[in-house]
């Protein structure tokens, strides 16, 4: 076996990139049953895996994590969502609705407290919108928005979506973690969901932003 030098290595992560801790542990304990692996290599990537997960259980502790909501979650959602809601950056949402929608959502948390939110939703045409980001007026800046997104963006890569749309007052943001400038007019199912009914209508100021999953999986 050829040594693995630091290029190679990268390839090696991006291959897991994708992959949770328990998704990796599942894969490792398959090819040890196919006698593919020794003990040695078995315990040597074990004792990987343990290091990692303390390593990440630090960064959590100490910052935050993103992680699925659950209906626990709910009354933070709806007081983060109704807070940006009236400072005009983003649609004030029904508590059955989000209920309804809960497994769209995903929140940033620190310290048990949801401190951030935003949730992926799947039009009929396998398009997706980003939808109620929202973080904490306390801890913004910190890396909870791109954290939220990134969350997100990987979630719909493993459910094979295409593209991925905003419509945003934060142009800047979207344009650093990777999305692209596109129009409202590209993007006809936003138009017959919200934009119709909207009464903003005829004086958006929202930028239309989009991603190519494809592209960055690719």
């Amino acid at each position: 076996m050829p040594p693995i030098t630091q290029e190679s290595s990268f390839y090696i992560l991006d291959e897991l990139k994708n992959n949770t801790l328990e998704e990796i542990y599942d894969k490792i304990a398959d090819l040890r049953a196919e006698h593919k692996i020794s003990d040695e290599e078995l315990i040597a990537i074990k004792d990987s895996l343990v290091n990692l997960n303390q390593i990440f259980l630090k960064q959590e502790h100490a910052s935050f994590t993103v992680r699925q909501a659950t209906l626990a979650d709910v009354d933070a959602l709806m007081d983060m969502i109704e807070y940006w809601a009236k400072q005009g950056q983003n649609l004030p949402r029904k508590r059955n609705d989000i209920i309804r929608g809960i497994q769209t959502f995903a929140v940033c948390v620190k310290d048990s407290q949801v401190m951030g939110c935003a949730c992926l939703y799947v039009y009929d045409s396998g398009l997706a919108e980003i939808r109620s980001l929202g973080v904490s007026p306390v801890v913004q800046r910190q890396g909870q928005g791109r954290a939220i997104v990134n969350y997100l963006l990987k979630r719909a890569a493993k459910m094979f979506i295409k593209r991925v749309f905003v419509l945003t007052r934060s142009p800047e943001f979207f344009s650093k973690v990777g999305f692209q400038k596109t129009v409202i007019e590209a993007l006809p199912e936003k138009i017959l969901k919200d934009c119709e009914n909207c009464p903003k209508r005829a004086t958006c100021d929202e930028v239309a932003y989009i991603y190519d999953v494809n592209k960055e999986n690719a």
